[in-house]
C-alpha cells in the first residue's frame, strides 16, 4: 500500500514539471507567416527566400528583426514534411560542436542547440516539419522566448 502511494505522490509532482523544449508553429500554417510571427514586439527590417543555412541546403526564408533595444536577429525558417529539419539542425549542430555549447536537448521528436561561437550566438530548434534558427551578436534568449510564446499560442498551448 506505501508503494502504491508513494508512486501515485511521484506521479502526480512528475505531472506538475512540464518542461517546454521547443515549439513551432501548426503545420497548417505558411513559412512565410511563421518568420513574421515577431513582426510585433520587434520591428521586421528585411525578409527574403534563402536556399539554405550558411553551407547547408535546404529552402526556406529568412528575416531581419531589431529589438527593441536596437538588437539585430537573422531569423531562419525552413519547413519540410520529410527528415530534412532534424538532418540540417543535426548538421548544425555538428558545424558549431557540443562542446561549445549553452544548451543541447536532441530527442526522437524534438531538438534545441544553443551555442555562442565567433562572436555571435546561435539558437536552433526543430520539431516536426519545423527547423528555426536564430543569429545574433547579442544573447537571442529574449527574442527565442517570444518567438516560442507566439508558437505556442498559435498552438493554442499559451493564451
Amino acid at each position: 500500500m506505501k508503494k502504491i502511494f508513494l508512486a501515485l505522490v511521484i506521479l502526480l509532482f512528475l505531472s506538475g514539471c512540464v518542461m517546454r523544449i521547443a515549439e513551432v508553429p501548426p503545420r497548417i500554417y505558411s513559412l512565410e507567416s511563421a518568420v513574421q510571427i515577431p513582426s510585433g514586439k520587434y520591428k521586421l527590417i528585411h525578409l527574403e527566400s534563402v536556399s539554405g543555412y550558411e553551407n547547408i541546403e535546404l529552402k526556406g526564408m529568412v528575416a531581419v528583426y531589431r529589438g527593441p533595444d536596437e538588437s539585430m536577429y537573422l531569423f531562419y525558417g525552413f519547413k519540410s514534411f520529410d527528415d530534412a529539419p532534424k538532418k540540417v539542425w543535426k548538421s548544425i549542430v555538428k558545424k558549431y560542436g557540443v562542446w561549445n555549447l549553452g544548451v543541447y536537448i536532441d530527442l526522437p521528436s524534438v531538438g534545441y542547440y544553443s551555442v555562442e561561437k565567433k562572436d555571435k550566438y546561435v539558437v536552433a530548434w526543430w520539431k516536426d516539419a519545423w527547423l528555426f534558427v536564430v543569429e545574433s551578436k547579442a544573447n537571442p534568449r529574449d527574442f527565442v522566448k517570444d518567438v516560442m510564446d507566439a508558437f505556442a499560442r498559435l498552438g493554442g498551448m499559451l493564451r
